[in-house]
């Protein structure tokens, strides 16, 4: 389990305060804040260490992580309930998840595997290898990206070799920490390991658009530790809402995020 130390520094654009980190709007006045807009909250399954969450076809998917508790997990989207999960072995610790080429691909933070799913049927999933820490996974067209924990995203084709890569800045400063990902529209909404902002990052050179303030769903979140850290986007264009949660919390929220994507 990815601990946090004090001593790390995500960058000048972000503050600590308390346990977590939130990013400055003051400071970065050019990477306007967004407060999002709170449209209806669900309960979610507190052994949940949630690492990716997406929503593909008005089904709700969550890639759960910890060694021995990995799981990949179907929801109902209006409940939260779990409807489907199938484990991951014990010796993965499952990261980000996305939906390609009609499968499901699971990453895995430090075993350089990654699970590809049939969206049907979980109970064989092929895998594949890479190289380097999996964090956070989504899909643009017909890229995938990836983030690894650094400031860095990058850009992978269907057989997963890298094809680009794109530092992220604020102001030209590092957004490092990057973990959940979730595409939208061409833009790349991401979490922050330990912080309680997301950010919006154009990824065609790596500027953040825009900041979204997450501390009001941290603080109605009844979440019990501070490692339970805000993480999971998942985005429904149809209805243009958002998922968003928290590893262990309680609940997930709907939400609608006043930006043009």
């Amino acid at each position: 389990m990815r601990r946090f130390s004090a001593s790390s520094t995500f960058a000048a654009a972000l503050l600590f305060t308390g346990f977590t980190w939130t990013l400055s709007s003051a400071q970065w006045s050019k990477a306007p804040l967004i407060h999002p807009q709170i449209v209806a909250e669900m309960p979610h399954d507190t052994g949940a260490f949630t690492q990716g969450l997406i929503w593909i076809d008005g089904k709700l998917y969550e890639s759960t992580g910890l060694y021995g508790h990995s799981s990949l997990r179907e929801l109902n989207p209006a409940t939260g309930a779990v409807m489907r999960i199938q484990s991951v072995p014990e010796k993965y610790f499952a990261e980000g998840l996305t939906y390609f080429q009609g499968e499901l691909i699971q990453l895995t933070w430090k075993e350089n595997t990654a699970f590809r799913y049939p969206v049907k049927n979980w109970t064989h999933p092929s895998h594949f290898n890479y190289t380097g820490e999996g964090w956070g996974l989504t899909t643009l067209g017909q890229s995938l990206w990836m983030s690894d924990g650094s400031d860095t995203l990058f850009s992978r084709n269907a057989a997963f070799k890298i094809t680009g890569k794109v530092p992220v800045r604020m102001e030209g400063q590092p957004v490092a920490r990057l973990n959940e990902l979730e595409g939208v529209a061409g833009k790349i909404v991401a979490n922050i390991w330990y912080c309680d902002s997301m950010v919006v990052v154009d990824p065609r050179d790596g500027r953040v658009l825009a900041v979204i303030d997450g501390t009001e769903l941290v603080a109605r979140s009844h979440r019990l530790s501070s490692d339970d850290v805000l993480n999971g986007i998942a985005y429904d264009a149809r209805k243009n809402l958002f998922f968003i949660t928290g590893k262990n919390w309680p609940v997930m929220f709907k939400v609608r995020i006043p930006f043009t994507f």
